[in-house]
């Protein structure tokens, strides 16, 4: 599975998650061409270049709108007392006046109306949405009538777009981040000193893990913390990658010990070593009121889901009520997924959840030539091993069996025969 893993270890804003994807290999003229489909490239330019932070090399991208570009600025009060803005530039702390600035609807209608790609206009009015209706929380309003500052609303608006763009680019089938994490303090708004997170910032992240750290700065904008929640399908430390490559993006500010940078890893999903042990989640509960027929769409939608294993094991419960129950083995990061479908799909009011770990040989899947053709078949190795065992791949073997008109016996009696001989084993690659 090629997934993208991001590392807010100095928080997250726009312009660092394109200066990550930038460094990624993600080419600026794709970016441009956005700010072109937004009908922007009179009044916007983007800038990129090489900058270092704590001596570490990455890449610092800036929105210049009407040749301004947003930077951090100084809140009243002295260093000592904390009252700083955030490293990323106050302008995210929008107005909220009904005559003041741009309309977050007005965006989503440049959005829709834009030449972009449908999945790009999906994900980048998803996060303003998601950004309108927290601000319109704090303000105590609506979310069609919050307001951006002019040079902050389109500055947001190609930091969405481009990011969006950007990731849809990689074609990753999953993205996770690390809990990302923020400072502490104050930070300077349009209408006074706020604490730090940002109010809007703090309800886009309500529910997910956030990491506070003795940074006297905001770490975290508004507008990253909307694109962090639309784009990762989980927040969590349990992430195992196989890195192809490795990105950094700059925020502005330069961070007293400590390099203020974005990390972003694509590459494919970490396995463990042969016979190594492999973290897993597992999830049980009991259902005693569910249609014994609707059990198989269960355990369908779980595997689609991304669930490693499910299965039913008929329990006995109280007064002697026969029941079922349901386990589901998971990757930590995707147990919040896994949850949601078992809540949805069976009623159930709660479930045990436990971090386990299991012992894993090295597998992949293969080709096999058999007397009834080629065949999909599972591989696996014991730890040290040279040869590979075979198995039979069940849909695999199902198929050929319909297309021959054969009992499934036989075809699986073809693979059992053929597995015996290695030259007729074509390995894809250990998974």
């Amino acid at each position: 599975m090629k997934i993208l893993h991001i590392e807010p270890f100095a928080g997250i804003s726009g312009d660092m998650l394109l200066g990550a994807l930038v460094d990624l290999g993600v080419g600026v003229g794709l970016l441009t061409e956005q700010v072109a489909a937004l009908g922007l490239s009179e009044r916007v330019e983007l800038r990129s270049r090489r900058v270092t932070r704590c001596g570490i090399t990455g890449t610092k991208v800036d929105v210049v709108v009407d040749g301004q570009v947003e930077g951090p600025s100084e809140a009243p009060g002295s260093p000592g007392e904390g009252k700083q803005a955030g490293h990323h530039g106050h302008h995210e702390h929008h107005e909220h006046h009904e005559h003041h600035g741009t309309r977050v609807d007005e965006l989503l209608g440049r959005i829709e109306e834009s030449g972009l790609d449908p999945e790009v206009k999906e994900l980048g009015s998803a996060a303003f949405r998601r950004l309108a209706e927290a601000e319109a929380r704090v303000h105590g309003s609506r979310p069609d009538r919050v307001h951006l500052h002019e040079v902050g609303a389109l500055d947001a608006l190609v930091d969405v777009t481009c990011t969006c763009a950007a990731v849809s680019a990689l074609e990753v089938e999953r993205i996770l981040s690390a809990p990302p994490r923020e400072g502490h303090g104050e930070v300077a708004a349009a209408h006074g000193i706020l604490p730090v997170p940002a109010p809007a910032t703090a309800y886009l992240l309500e529910g997910y893990p956030v990491e506070r750290i003795d940074v006297p700065f905001e770490l975290i904008t508004p507008t990253g913390a909307a694109l962090l929640v639309t784009l990762a399908d989980d927040i969590t430390r349990e992430v195992s990658v196989n890195a192809r490559r490795v990105g950094y993006g700059a925020g502005t500010r330069e961070l007293a010990g400590r390099p203020n940078l974005l990390r972003l890893t694509l590459g494919t999903a970490g396995v463990p070593s042969p016979g190594g042990l492999d973290p897993v989640s597992v999830l049980e509960t009991v259902v005693d009121d569910l249609n014994p027929e609707i059990w198989p769409y269960v355990i369908d939608r779980l595997m689609e889901a991304g669930a490693r294993d499910a299965w039913l094991t008929p329990v006995v419960m109280r007064k002697g009520r026969p029941g079922t129950q349901l386990t589901v083995l998971c990757e930590p990061g995707r147990q919040t997924e896994i949850e949601h479908v078992v809540f949805r799909e069976t009623g159930t009011l709660g479930m045990r959840v436990r971090v386990s770990e299991r012992t894993v040989l090295a597998r992949t899947s293969g080709m096999l030539r058999t007397r009834l053709g080629e065949l999909r078949v599972k591989c696996s190795r014991m730890p040290g091993g040279e040869g590979w065992y075979v198995h039979p791949e069940h849909e695999a073997c199902r198929e050929a069996a319909l297309r021959e008109g054969l009992p499934l016996r036989e075809v699986y009696r073809a693979v059992e025969e053929a597995a015996g001989d290695p030259e007729r084993l074509t390995v894809e690659g250990t998974s």
